[in-house]
């Protein structure tokens, strides 16, 4: 179960049990290997795109679905704007210290939350969203993006490499929503497949704009705990997105 979930079920004080695959993994594969997360409810899986759909399934109370998918291209905007000025301004020593609960350091937040935005330039045209997965084998599942996104990080040596990975996502996306305006806004129950199933354009936006947030929130959170200044997200202009206030 991934840590935004946990947050989402912590906030709501739902009890659950969660299976990590790195400790136990021979459980994980005798459950048929589930994409990550997966909430199994009353023997049944449910693989989720992003938390609020945990609330859907217990009967929790959850944010009103926002439909306005520009909105959404312009928040997810903002948020890659801070993480651009997160890795350029945070010490390096900060950006390599890991979070005491994930133990994931900034930067790998970093390089996890621009391959999601990446991989979102190409399905509005395409109809495939190739995330969970490595667009450059083809392969598909947590797996397979953990191990992309780890041998990105790898050849991460310094600052320089760091920006030269996360400036052009960021650029592209602001320049693809810019271009883009009036065909997503025209058009955003347009049908997008994904390794997880089927949603409609502004889903897929809203449960990427979630991802990135949430590791924002995460990264910035351990920078500020080391003493140093974190650009600023006003998540309260995020209309229809709420985060728990735990952090996982």
């Amino acid at each position: 179960m991934c840590g935004l979930t946990k947050e989402f079920l912590g906030a709501h004080n739902v009890e659950f049990e969660s299976v990590v695959i790195s400790e136990q993994r021979e459980r994980w594969l005798a459950d048929g290997s589930p994409p990550v997360p997966t909430l199994v409810i009353d023997g049944t899986a449910h693989i989720l795109q992003h938390p609020s759909q945990a609330g859907h399934l217990l009967g929790l109370e959850t944010p009103p679905a926002l439909r306005d998918a520009v909105q959404v291209t312009r928040d997810i905007d903002a948020v890659a704007d801070a993480w651009r000025e997160l890795v350029t301004t945070t010490p390096w020593d900060a950006l390599l210290t890991p979070m005491p609960v994930l133990n994931r350091t900034p930067l790998a937040l970093a390089v996890d939350a621009c391959v999601g935005l990446k991989a979102l330039l190409e399905p509005f045209e395409t109809g495939w969203f190739h995330w969970p997965g490595n667009p450059v084998t083809g392969e598909t599942g947590d797996q397979a993006v953990v191990a992309y996104e780890a041998s990105i990080v790898a050849t991460i040596r310094t600052r320089d490499d760091l920006l030269a990975f996360v400036r052009p996502v960021c650029e592209a996306w602001s320049t693809f929503a810019i271009d883009n305006e009036g065909a997503i806004r025209a058009d955003p129950a347009r049908a997008v497949r994904t390794p997880r199933g089927e949603l409609t354009w502004v889903e897929l936006l809203e449960a990427q704009r979630l991802h990135a947030t949430q590791h924002y929130r995460q990264a910035a959170t351990q920078v500020a705990s080391l003493g140093h200044p974190v650009p600023a997200l006003d998540l309260e202009t995020f209309y229809g997105m709420r985060l728990p206030e735990a952090i996982y």
